[in-house]
């Protein structure tokens, strides 16, 4: 495996963008389609086209047997001093834009996504009440139906106990009458 950074034209702020994109080895970046490198920022198609080259070239260059390279020279131990005389790598201008555009687009992309997640729970809540509140809308119909239908049984119940006594009234009169009559004939009978 070839390390990205031995691919010709790749910098620190490459590199860390081309892993960042899944670009980990030179053979990834040679495999690669120019299309794939535009997506990645700082790459145009043209810059695509050199850097799937060089990734070829800096494979090939690289021995094929099993043997291990040339070892590098030696460094020097880091010490406190070493440290502190190494010049800070410094970002361009260009490059800090760049970062704090990318935060706050990322930024607003967590904001978005908060409010759509807000909105879409918003909603559910709303179509779960508006259920609810068509349950109890049938509920209570069902319970107006029940109570009209009582009503109008009790209704009918009563118009039949007066109809009933109405004519138990009828028949007691008839009764009545009728032993009235009888008894007026019995009278004309033992008058004559």
């Amino acid at each position: 495996m070839t390390a990205v950074t031995e691919v010709k034209g790749v910098g620190e702020a490459l590199e860390r963008a081309l892993i960042a994109n899944g670009f980990k080895t030179a053979e990834a970046i040679a495999k690669a389609s120019p299309a794939d490198l535009v997506k990645i920022p700082r790459i145009g198609a043209a810059r695509a086209a050199v850097l799937i080259a060089a990734a070829k070239e800096a494979i090939a260059a690289k021995p094929a047997t099993g043997k291990p390279a040339a070892k590098p020279a030696a460094r020097k131990p880091v010490t406190r001093r070493t440290v502190a005389r190494r010049p800070k790598a410094r970002k361009t201008v260009a490059a800090a834009a760049a970062e704090k555009r990318a935060e706050e687009a990322a930024r607003k992309a967590a904001e978005e996504k908060a409010a759509a997640a807000a909105a879409e729970a918003k909603a559910r809540k709303k179509a779960k009440a508006k259920a609810k509140a068509e349950k109890a809308a049938k509920k209570l119909q069902e319970m107006e139906a029940a109570f009209s239908k009582a009503k109008e049984k009790v209704k009918a119940k009563s118009k039949k106990d007066k109809k009933s006594k109405k004519d138990d009234k009828k028949k007691d009169k008839s009764k009545k009458d009728k032993k009235k009559k009888d008894k007026k004939k019995d009278k004309k009978k033992a008058k004559k």
